[in-house]
């Protein structure tokens, strides 16, 4: 195929096309650089003059010979290497040989090393991103045993906090639960000048009871007291609790002595009314009665308390099964 064929899509560079572009530069350069010459000279000078046509021939001179040895240099130098590199590659193709189709034994050796090392490397890296994933899968199921351990965890602080402040037996408040609200509420009437009324009640020859029904058949009993208590007093601002075996402690903010003495009687009333499971006998209560009110102050909580708990000896001592007033 001829190199100006018109299927061939670029015309190939050669030394006689390259002969003919220096031709055409060598010619056509030093015209330019004259006329561009001569158009700065004859802006310059009014007349043209021996020495000013002179100085424009050496101009012109050796403008030309810089811009052709620039030419040279940057565009046919390079493309005269090209040329020359173009019909070597044409003259001289490179052979498909067995040397070239395949690697040498050497050099195969050495890419099944590589080969195996890559395959190493890529199943390290699964087992690694195998061993990550069942990581993250352990975190996860230990974050979620944490979560239920604390879920747990605050579940047992509230109910020892509730049970630091019940009694376990009955279900009512505690001996420090009372002893708390009564310091509270006594200051408060004091504040409001109100009245405040506290009772002490306690079960009679409760031990007596245990020996001859049993502690189970006992336990009942004080449920069952601690019930009626409760459904009694019942206001917002009443408590009931358990000091303590078979004693048991009312507060009662707001009554006064007479108030309170009507609905302590009440109570007492409906405990000997009230039989046990089974019918196994029946219990009386003493109870100790102290108000604190402007006309009778206190001059403490647990001086109040301690009135309370001598009436409640007195009514022991009178004979049981009654109510004592503090004096």
């Amino acid at each position: 195929m001829r190199p100006d064929s018109p299927d061939q899509p670029l015309e190939r560079v050669t030394p006689r096309r390259l002969g003919s572009l220096r031709l055409r530069l060598t010619v056509g350069v030093p015209l330019l650089t004259a006329l561009i010459v001569g158009l700065v000279e004859w802006g310059h000078e009014a007349a043209a003059s021996t020495e000013v046509l002179s100085h424009a021939a050496w101009l012109v001179l050796g403008l030309s010979a810089a811009l052709l040895l620039l030419v040279e240099v940057l565009m046919l130098r390079p493309l005269r290497q090209l040329a020359a590199g173009c019909e070597a590659m044409e003259s001289a193709p490179l052979p498909l040989t067995p040397e070239f189709a395949a690697p040498a034994p050497g050099r195969a050796a050495e890419l099944d090393r590589i080969g195996h090392a890559m395959r190493r490397v890529q199943g390290s890296l699964w087992q690694q991103e195998q061993d990550a994933r069942e990581l993250r899968r352990e975190l996860a199921q230990q974050r979620q045993q944490l979560e239920q351990a604390r879920a747990a965890l605050e579940t047992h602080q509230r109910e020892l906090a509730n049970l630091a402040r019940t009694d376990i037996l009955t279900g009512i408040a505690n001996q420090r639960v009372f002893e708390e609200t009564l310091r509270r509420e006594f200051k408060r009437a004091q504040r409001q000048r109100g009245l405040l009324a506290v009772a002490v009640l306690d079960l009679d020859q409760f031990k007596q009871f245990n020996l001859t029904h049993g502690t189970g058949v006992g336990d009942q009993a004080l449920q069952r007291v601690a019930a009626l208590l409760t459904e009694r007093f019942k206001r917002d601002t009443d408590l009931v609790a358990r000091l303590g075996g078979e004693e048991f402690a009312a507060l009662l903010p707001g009554l006064g002595m007479a108030e309170a003495q009507g609905v302590l009687e009440s109570v007492r009333e409906e405990l000997r009314a009230l039989h046990l499971p089974d019918g196994r006998g029946d219990l009386t209560l003493s109870i100790g009665l102290a108000a604190a009110s402007p006309a009778h102050p206190y001059l403490s909580a647990q001086a109040l308390l301690q009135a309370a708990d001598e009436a409640l000896y007195i009514a022991k001592h009178a004979g049981r099964d009654r109510l004592s007033l503090a004096a």
